[in-house]
């Protein structure tokens, strides 16, 4: 029974830093510890790209991985054994070395030329004795402003970086970073895989049964282990067009739901709250006939022009070119 505010936000906060281990996050989070356990084993770094669509849970496969690897206090030198950097829109090589050098908490990273700061990530990576390095949204390295997905600035340095430091990268973004694949030789050939972590599916009877799973955990996890078969009847669908198959959604939209009937007392989640944490959570304009929760929606994926899942004229030009 929830009796405080503070007890309402524990009680969410515990459902928010479980990870369900679904096969493709499994399956990467396996690829990222073979590479890593193979450079400490002393082969040659390989690397490894992970792609997905915003929401597939790219950045938790690399979370948890770094969760099982912080950062270690010696008495004369500070550890840091994975090393997660994210990489902004729209970066400069400048600001991804500075980038880089803050994540690993070097001093005065603004300060100096391209040149010295590219020294002091190689320097500092060593110093640091990081063993794998990890960049995500890797695809903003090609750059929404560039006319083309070729070799460009950052690209390059990237490439000089990989060249220079003797440890595995793992590469994350959005499928179209795929393209980098394109701009570098050494990358290409140093590769351990490329895993996709895809949206789950509704389109034949196991890829719905696996998605069924998945709306069965957090189900236990919302109702503190009396689920109340959330997948059942035609709710398993409506839960698929509201996240299109991609587990952040799910579960922004389901803990969202979660958040509602403990506000209000409630002993299990309620199409109501559903419907009302999908305008609240995931698209505001998604009311009446757009609301996968609403009695009159229209049974379809929210994938049109304005809606929720509609491609942008980017990422379509980005696939494209890949």
């Amino acid at each position: 029974m929830i009796t405080s505010g503070t007890d309402l936000y524990d009680e969410i906060g515990k459902v928010e830093q479980r990870r369900l281990l679904f096969p493709d996050f499994d399956k990467a989070y396996r690829r990222i510890s073979r590479i890593h356990r193979m450079s400490l084993a002393g082969n040659q770094p390989r690397h490894l790209m992970i792609l997905g669509p915003s929401g597939a849970g790219k950045s938790s496969v690399l979370e948890e991985y770094v969760r099982y690897f912080p950062v270690i206090e010696e008495p004369e030198q500070r550890r840091i054994p994975v090393l997660r950097v994210e990489i902004k829109s729209s970066p400069t090589v400048r600001s991804l070395a500075e980038d880089i050098l803050k994540a690993m908490g070097v001093p005065m990273a603004y300060r100096g030329t391209v040149n010295e700061k590219t020294d002091r990530v190689i320097s500092s990576l060593q110093k640091l004795k990081v063993e794998l390095l990890m960049l995500d949204e890797v695809q903003h390295l090609l750059g929404a402003t560039k006319r083309s997905f070729g070799s460009n600035n950052e690209t390059e340095w990237l490439k000089t970086l990989l060249n220079q430091i003797d440890i595995p990268v793992v590469l994350a973004g959005l499928p179209y970073g795929r393209a980098l694949l394109s701009t570098n030789e050494q990358l290409r050939r140093r590769l351990d895989g490329v895993r996709n972590l895809n949206p789950f599916s509704v389109e034949d009877e196991d890829s719905a049964a696996d998605f069924a799973g998945v709306i069965s955990w957090f189900d236990s996890e919302i109702h503190s282990g009396h689920p109340i078969g959330l997948h059942e009847g035609d709710m398993l669908y409506r839960l698929y067009y509201a996240t299109d198959g991609l587990i952040g959604y799910l579960s922004k939209l389901l803990i969202g739901a979660l958040e509602i009937r403990l506000e209000h007392g409630h002993k299990q989640v309620e199409n109501w709250m559903l419907e009302q944490s999908f305008t609240q959570n995931l698209w505001d304009e998604g009311v009446g006939t757009l609301n996968p929760f609403h009695k009159k929606f229209v049974h379809r994926r929210l994938n049109k022009t304005n809606e929720l899942f509609a491609p942008t004229a980017f990422s379509a030009m980005a696939v494209s070119a890949t």
